[in-house]
């Protein structure tokens, strides 16, 4: 799978769209479309310009979890020490989402920890 198109991304307008904003990268100065949000349930639906927004601003999320990723691992690995906890399993919890997620994007399969399998002995 392919990397995302690098940003920054910025919202515009495609002048054959003008009530639709459109997702557009900005590359070495080139301005290159990545995306058009259309109104989900009809023009006066305001969903295009919130989607936009979210879009555009999807390569700086990324970026961040990335960045926030070893700081809660670290975390984790420190109330790991002190035993388990309702904060640490959140934490944890939290922590495997952000990874689910940016495998989403990255396109690869979520990493999931196997259970053991549980026997029951017969009756």
């Amino acid at each position: 799978m392919g990397q995302h198109t690098q940003g920054p991304w910025i919202i515009n307008v495609d002048p054959r769209y003008p009530n639709e904003p459109c997702i557009d990268a900005v590359i070495e100065g080139v301005v290159w479309h990545i995306a058009l949000c259309h109104n989900a349930a009809g023009p006066d639906d305001g969903s295009a310009e919130a989607n936009a927004r979210l879009i555009a601003a999807a390569p700086e999320l990324l970026a961040s979890l990335k960045d926030a990723l070893p700081a809660l691992r670290a975390e984790l690995e420190k109330q790991a020490v002190a035993g388990e906890s309702v904060s640490l399993r959140t934490a944890r919890s939290a922590y495997e989402t952000a990874l689910s997620l940016l495998a989403k994007v990255e396109g690869a399969r979520p990493h999931r920890q196997q259970r053991p399998e549980h026997h029951s002995e017969p009756h």
